[in-house]
């Protein structure tokens, strides 16, 4: 009998029952004598009232009456081992979609006599491994997948993944990396998922390194992965590793693979990190122009002090100047006037200073500082003069009687009376 919607359940249930996160290893072999002599033992048929009764639950099913169908077999008594079994595997099949934890019951209840045919007693295997993952009883699903694989001889990559999956629930971190291996060996293509499950235990395992090594072999296999890239940079900078960091992250930005704020700016930092604080800059104002950055405080004052540590003044003040508008900031156009100076823009840094003072700054002695240095090289000695008077007002008397004589010494020598 083909149960088509039953299958169909621990199909779907295949593919999206395990939770995967973000090589050969030893395993006993199963006794290949006793497999054979499974699989050549002649099939019995169950007995008269049973298979009746199967068959017009069989017809019920058929017309998605499942309720009266198990209340017809329930009832039966059987009247040998093998027709219990067989009987217990078809209720248990029913109960699938309605009641799994009552599918579970029966079919262990079925598998325990080992009296089944060899196709019907390993699928059964298999499917209690399936259900008791499920059901979170992973100790149970472990074993029934051992099991599963000491009965058949088998070795399967999604039954290995499984059983990883298992221990990972349970905390077993150490216990998954050898199914996850026996996954990866077994796979027919590659597959993610035993990669990820790897990592993900070394990871908790607090293994850097090993977590490192997973994911140097999986960039070369799944090279539009995305996430292995990211994850891989971040852990070559946990590691300190941060050359190989931004190589790695500059790398998937330039196939195109970063594409998130959060992505940029890991990014842009590593660039900082690595004293390449122009690239760092002109990377956020890229994509503050395109729009995948907000304008905000932290873009503009990151694209700004990236600039001014590249000695790109002038650019700097730019955005300086923007932060200082958009939030009326006086201590961002102190940092645009201090940045103009260092560009020899002496005229537009007094511009931005006396900005500064008019928006209200925290420190104005520093701000008087600065301007005594903007009008001093615009040779302008009387407003100079003034800040010197103003910084020493201002809590700045040391900067201020380092200036002092020596405007008062240029005022002189221009003829310019103080």
């Amino acid at each position: 009998m083909k149960f088509n919607k039953l299958t169909s359940a621990l199909m779907v249930f295949a593919a999206v029952g395990v939770a995967a996160l973000p090589v050969s290893s030893a395993f006993a072999a199963p006794d290949a004598a006793k497999i054979a002599e499974r699989k050549a033992k002649k099939s019995q048929a169950v007995g008269e009232k049973v298979g009746k009764a199967i068959g017009k639950a069989y017809e019920l099913y058929g017309q998605n009456k499942v309720g009266e169908a198990l209340a017809l077999l329930e009832p039966i008594e059987a009247s040998n081992t093998f027709d219990k079994a067989y009987l217990d595997k078809f209720i248990g099949q029913l109960y699938i979609e309605k009641d799994p934890s009552k599918s579970l019951n029966y079919m262990i209840k079925a598998v325990q006599p080992d009296v089944l045919g060899f196709t019907d007693q390993a699928t059964l295997l298999r499917n209690i491994g399936d259900l008791s993952l499920m059901a979170k009883k992973y100790e149970q699903a472990i074993t029934y997948y051992n099991k599963w694989s000491d009965f058949t001889g088998e070795m399967d990559a999604n039954v290995d993944l499984r059983i990883a999956n298992a221990y990972y629930e349970m905390k077993q971190y150490a216990k998954v990396i050898a199914p996850a291996d026996r996954a990866i060996e077994h796979s027919k293509t590659p597959k993610k998922e035993p990669y990820q499950m790897k990592f993900a235990s070394y990871y908790e395992l607090k293994q850097t390194k090993k977590a490192i090594e997973v994911l140097e072999t999986m960039l070369p296999i799944f090279p539009n992965e995305k996430q292995s890239w990211v994850m891989l940079g971040q852990f070559y900078s946990v590691d300190e590793q941060y050359d190989k960091a931004l190589a790695i992250i500059d790398m998937a930005y330039k196939q195109g693979l970063l594409k998130t704020e959060n992505e940029i700016k890991l990014l842009a930092n590593l660039y900082n990190n690595n004293n390449v604080p122009y690239k760092a800059a002109a990377l956020l104002e890229k994509h503050l122009t395109a729009g995948l950055l907000k304008n905000d405080r932290a873009i503009l004052m990151s694209i700004a002090s990236s600039y001014s540590s590249a000695r790109e003044f002038e650019k700097a003040a730019k955005f300086y100047g923007m932060l200082g508008a958009k939030e009326n900031d006086g201590d961002a156009y102190r940092r645009q006037g201090d940045a103009l100076a260092m560009a020899n823009k002496n005229a537009e840094a007094a511009t931005a200073l006396q900005k500064a003072l008019e928006v209200g700054t925290k420190d104005k002695g520093k701000v008087h500082v600065s301007l005594i240095g903007a009008y001093f090289y615009q040779g302008k000695m009387r407003e100079a003069y003034q800040h010197v008077q103003l910084a020493r007002q201002n809590g700045q008397e040391k900067m201020a009687n380092s200036w002092g004589p020596y405007v008062k010494e240029r005022a002189e020598k221009k003829g310019i009376k103080l």
